[in-house]
């Protein structure tokens, strides 16, 4: 009985909670790309290898931190601009979609330039061969940073459908591709290098995918002068907080795959760590998924629910448990022996990337709270600690040194983001009573 009532109280919620429904919808399609997502880097990984992964991953890691590092906290404050717009009318929203995208160019133009730079004069690029490649893909890294500008606007508009079309249709067009790649472009000498092959497939779905979010979020590009000087009037108060925060720490911890590229002998270890990362992602999915669906409510709560915390901390949980047993049997079937150090780098990993799922949950909170410096604070701890595991633990055990580093700083991350958390806490209390004083009064 208290079953059958438990899913009817479950049907009726749903059926009027539009934030339960979203919150089911995006988790649903999180856990259904997850086979996708594993069957598509499964063929990758046996049609590229562990060297050619591991520099197609290289790759990557350096776009990534090249945003960190030349973002300026400019998505943030697109986010956080679109956010406070939520109640003045679509028309304004849709023309910071257009100005938003406007000042994601102006970044990605230096980020070009950068990377041109840093190719040209990093030896270690030389040395594992990936030179000209480099000079190929660095014009689409364009694809890659639209990617990040999308998964900023979308929740922040609440456009949890455009979110789902952007982030997993590619994934589903790549998985086909990429069986095609392996059944029958393998067999074929087509004179192109694995990984630009790869890319290419990646970002041509990419790109048709973002052609149609665009279409239909209809980024609108009146009054451009105006909502620049907005995005970057936020980005001064809020965005640079971020983009400081961001320096010492998602920075540090983009920055270990190359640091493992410049201290072993090619990039394999980058695959093996990133791959170990890739399986532990899912931990994190559960936690990041609730805060997404809430976030505009985030932003009137005193306090996170308690019921929403437990219920979000037992299920991510009991999904790490479930992936040390299958982690083994899993490797050992579908992936070839090189990669077999994959398995002990995931029970590690899997560790850290539960405490930063659960770090990020608090972390979407204080973000639509305002609470800029309170991240970059963190952010400053978290970097410094992953800069200094990484530096003492890399050199010497490579990518193992990074999966513990990886364990350690998600504890720090934890421990500092549940004290601004409190703080915030307090403090919403606080005015909370002082408001209440001031109407009895």
């Amino acid at each position: 009985m208290n079953i059958k009532q438990t899913i009817y109280d479950f049907k009726t919620k749903y059926k009027t909670n539009k934030h339960l429904r979203q919150s089911v919808t995006l988790m649903l399609w999180n856990f259904l790309s997850l086979p996708l997502g594993l069957v598509t880097n499964i063929v990758i990984t046996r049609y590229m290898g562990a060297k050619d992964y591991g520099d197609y991953l290289y790759v990557q890691k350096v776009f990534d931190f090249a945003f960190i590092i030349l973002g300026f906290g400019v998505l943030q404050s697109i986010n956080r601009v679109v956010l406070l717009a939520k109640d003045n009318g679509e028309k304004e929203i849709r023309e910071y979609y257009g100005s938003g995208y406007l000042c994601l160019l102006a970044v990605y133009a230096i980020i070009c330039i950068t990377l041109y730079v840093f190719t040209f004069i990093s030896p270690n690029i030389r040395a594992k061969g990936i030179f000209h490649i480099m000079l190929c893909v660095i014009p689409f890294s364009l694809v890659h940073y639209t990617m990040s500008y999308f998964e900023q606007v979308l929740p922040a508009s609440n456009k949890i459908t455009e979110l789902i079309i952007q982030r997993y249709i590619p994934r589903i067009g790549l998985f086909v591709l990429a069986l095609i790649l392996y059944l029958v472009v393998k067999k074929i000498n087509i004179g192109m290098s694995p990984i630009v092959v790869v890319w290419s497939l990646h970002w041509g779905i990419q790109i048709l995918v973002f052609l149609y979010v665009f279409k239909r979020i209809k980024p609108a590009f009146s009054n451009i002068k105006i909502r620049v000087k907005k995005i970057l009037r936020i980005d001064k108060e809020f965005g640079i907080q971020v983009y400081f925060g961001n320096l010492f720490s998602t920075a540090f911890t983009a920055l270990m795959p190359i640091f493992l590229s410049y201290f072993g002998d090619d990039n394999a270890g980058v695959g093996f760590y990133s791959l170990s990362l890739m399986l532990s992602q899912p931990l994190s999915f559960i936690p990041v998924v609730v805060a997404t669906s809430h976030y505009q409510k985030f932003a009137d709560y005193k306090s996170i629910p308690r019921k929403l915390m437990i219920t979000t901390f037992m299920v991510s949980i009991v999904a790490m448990l479930c992936l040390w047993i299958i982690v083994t049997p899993f490797i050992n079937f579908f992936y070839t022996p090189e990669f077999a150090p994959v398995i002990y780098l995931t029970f590690i990993s899997s560790i850290g990337t539960l405490l930063y799922g659960f770090s990020d949950f608090f972390s979407r909170y204080l973000m639509a709270q305002g609470k800029g410096k309170s991240l970059r604070n963190s952010s400053f701890i978290v970097g410094f600690s992953t800069l200094a595991l990484s530096v003492g633990l890399i050199p010497w055990i490579h990518e193992t040194g990074a999966a513990i580093a990886h364990v350690g700083a998600g504890m720090v991350y934890i421990l500092i983001i549940l004290f601004y958390y409190r703080k915030c806490v307090h403090d919403n209390m606080a005015i909370e009573i002082t408001e209440q004083t001031n109407n009895k009064n």
